[in-house]
């Protein structure tokens, strides 16, 4: 690895019957795109992931491109966001990516980390995905990103090839 990439691997859920989305998780507003931007900035930096971003104007294009279809279709109505005092504070980004669902972003603020947000996104993504007919959702996680890696095995993401 000399180009300084970090290795992800390829995880993958079946959807089966996830719960409907918790009372402070809601589907992604057009005007949502500044705070998204600053919250994932803010919860990359330190992570094996901040290379990814670089900086709050990388990550407003990360973004960007993830809602312009650099990554897939984006899917709106299977991307969340979670919000404490009616402030976005975690969000999920979902795009079809060769016919497939894919998580493309999930960020959580620190000050909120711990607190189930994550989970709740993801279950959110899923029942959505589920009620438009998909079956799976797949990801990629940094091999190194302990947390994130705990969060899919306990929902059930598996590595595939």
């Amino acid at each position: 690895m000399t180009s300084g990439t970090p290795v992800r691997s390829r995880l993958q859920a079946a959807l089966g019957t996830p719960p409907p989305p918790p009372p402070g998780v809601r589907p992604l507003a057009d005007g949502d795109l500044p705070a998204l931007a600053a919250l994932m900035w803010d919860a990359y930096r330190g992570t094996p992931d901040e290379p990814d971003v670089g900086s709050i104007t990388g990550a407003v294009r990360e973004v960007r491109l993830t809602m312009d279809g650099e990554y897939g279709t984006f899917l709106p109505a299977a991307s969340f966001v979670a919000e404490y005092d009616e402030r976005p504070v975690a969000g999920a980004l979902v795009t079809l990516y060769r016919d497939v669902p894919l998580l493309a972003f999930l960020f959580v603020a620190p000050s909120h980390a711990g607190n189930g947000l994550g989970q709740a996104l993801v279950q959110a993504v899923m029942h959505a995905l589920a009620e438009q007919g998909h079956d799976a959702l797949t990801l990629a996680v940094t091999r190194r990103n302990r947390r994130a890696r705990r969060l899919y095995d306990r929902l059930g993401f598996v590595e595939v090839p």
